[in-house]
């Protein structure tokens, strides 16, 4: 069975208006509704800033059945400390039974060194969110009080309220590495503009084989593609909310470019060409869907929209009458989330 998420991203729209839209995605049939942890945005003209946990909080309180969670959150104890993320996010499966999911990650620049002026190297961050995604599940899973005396992390800790049900966590990866330890220790990996050829040759065998070293039966449901999309009918529009995000391709914006001014000036300079390649820009549903499904084909089972559309009013009815119907029909896609059983 193949999902289909959807973010309707705070750092371009005001999230009072993504609150009121979430309901209307929710009914063209997304299961999930995904929102970013960022603290400023990808680009300045026309950016916004929210609070995460309020947001999800938000969006959970406006649908009925959409799974809903941060896509993704980096616990590696810069901004978020790991049993803090555990708190917020058993809170929410509490109020919000089936209807959470977490995603991690090892964070960016832009945010963890603005506001707090750290930044360990990689290697650091991946090992601290290695050891933070242990800590989040004793803190969900531990019967009683416990000790974790890590590398990074030093708890001592009890959850009086735990979930009932095994809240799933998604690791992203944009390598073999990523992807073996989101399949050793998390229920799915993302991958940020990678193109289907990369799932399917190099993110999904490592994500596989990170579960067998593990001994863990391989987990199902979130082989997931984030898939930038600007959609409007008139094609130029489209490409002016693809252009928006054009600093999504500079890599030094991901680790040392802090200032959304600066990474807005650089997108500047990157060409149309390459933002059509890169991201998903189209002014009818046929384009939407020749793109999403090479994603499927390539072994992606959750697609998630990551929406730069200029005009976002507009992108729930091309899902509802167009684009979701025609995945429904080949794929069998549901309209209710992925449950993850407990291992």
């Amino acid at each position: 069975m193949v999902t289909f998420g959807i973010s309707p991203e705070c750092l371009c729209h005001d999230v009072r208006d993504n609150v009121r839209r979430v309901g209307d995605l929710e009914e063209a049939g997304f299961t999930h509704i995904w929102e970013g942890d960022h603290t400023l945005p990808w680009q300045h003209s026309s950016g916004h800033s929210a609070g995460i946990w309020a947001t999800l909080t938000a969006f959970l309180a406006n649908t009925e059945r959409a799974v809903v969670g941060p896509m993704v959150i980096p616990p590696i104890g810069v901004r978020h400390q790991p049993i803090d993320v555990a708190i917020e996010m058993a809170t929410l499966e509490l109020l919000y039974p089936g209807r959470t999911a977490l995603g991690v990650g090892t964070g960016e620049a832009m945010n963890e060194k603005t506001t707090t002026g750290v930044w360990p190297p990689l290697r650091e961050r991946i090992d601290r969110l290695v050891e933070a995604i242990g800590l989040i599940r004793r803190a969900w899973e531990e019967p009683d009080y416990f000790r974790h005396e890590g590398r990074y992390f030093d708890s001592f800790f009890y959850l009086y309220q735990k979930p009932d049900r095994r809240i799933p966590i998604i690791c992203a990866a944009g390598g073999p590495k990523m992807a073996a330890n989101a399949g050793r220790l998390a229920d799915g990996y993302v991958a940020v503009g990678v193109p289907p050829s990369v799932h399917h040759d190099v993110l999904a065998p490592a994500f596989e084989r990170g579960a067998s070293e593990a001994g863990r039966r391989t987990p199902e449901g979130f082989r997931s593609a984030w898939v930038s999309t600007s959609y409007h009918p008139s094609m130029e529009q489209a490409l002016e909310g693809a252009r928006v995000y054009g600093g999504l391709l500079i890599p030094e914006a991901y680790t040392f470019i802090q200032d959304p001014r600066v990474i807005e000036q650089r997108a500047l300079l990157v060409k149309d060409d390459a933002l059509l390649a890169a991201f998903c820009v189209a002014s009818s549903g046929e384009e939407i869907i020749r793109r999403f499904e090479a994603f499927i084909e390539a072994g992606c089972d959750h697609i998630i929209w990551a929406d730069m559309s200029p005009d976002p009013d507009i992108v729930a009815r091309v899902c509802r009458d167009e684009v979701l119907p025609y995945f429904a029909r080949k794929y069998g896609t549901e309209t209710r989330p992925v449950d993850v059983a407990v291992r």
